[in-house]
């Protein structure tokens, strides 16, 4: 995720209460000044979930500041542009929840994918023959097998300081995470 700090870190006032990161992985609890925890790793479990899905950075096609931090605090989430499985899209809520002990832990993760992964998963794989089907139908526009898409001149995918101040507390209900088609 980027969670680094300059190697002069001990120098820099305030250095114990800083932010370093990639603003995109950062759960809202850490933007507002908590600690990293396990949960918050879950966070950015879901955001790395989602870009591998998308095929699409987080937050790719807007600024990554102090309005962008604002947002996640508040209930933003990256959006799909393509039809993915709800199974899928369940999970990645899940970890992306605002209030961090609504978030699953590893061990569940790990069991849920386990249990994807086997072959007599059929409603997995019902829905991943529908999301194809619409995919194929309405299909992401690439060139050479790679996603074409534009990438907002300051989203910044290197850590680096954030230093916002004051954030919102972040919304307990997850309203945006969503796709351009119904049903998800």
């Amino acid at each position: 995720m980027g969670l680094c700090k300059p190697a002069n870190c001990d120098e820099l006032e305030n250095a114990k209460n800083s932010i370093y990161g990639v603003l995109s992985y950062i759960a809202p609890e850490v933007l507002r000044g908590k600690n990293y925890t396990k949960a918050s790793d879950i966070y950015s479990f879901g955001i790395i979930i989602y870009e591998m899905i998308s095929g699409l950075p987080p937050y790719h096609d807007i600024g990554h500041d102090k309005y962008l931090a604002i947002k996640i605090c508040q209930g933003f989430r990256p959006r799909f542009n393509i039809k993915v499985p709800q199974l899928i899209v369940n999970l990645i809520k899940r970890c992306l929840d605002a209030e961090p002990l609504n978030r699953p832990i590893a061990k569940e993760i790990r069991s849920i994918l386990w249990i994807w992964r086997m072959d007599d998963n059929l409603e997995l794989m019902k829905q991943i023959k529908e999301a194809e089907k619409v995919n194929s139908i309405q299909p992401i526009p690439s060139t050479d097998l790679k996603l074409s898409f534009e990438t907002h001149s300051e989203a910044i995918y290197t850590s680096r300081l954030l230093n916002f101040g004051d954030l919102p507390y972040p919304m307990i209900i997850m309203t945006i995470i969503s796709t351009q088609f119904s049903g998800n």
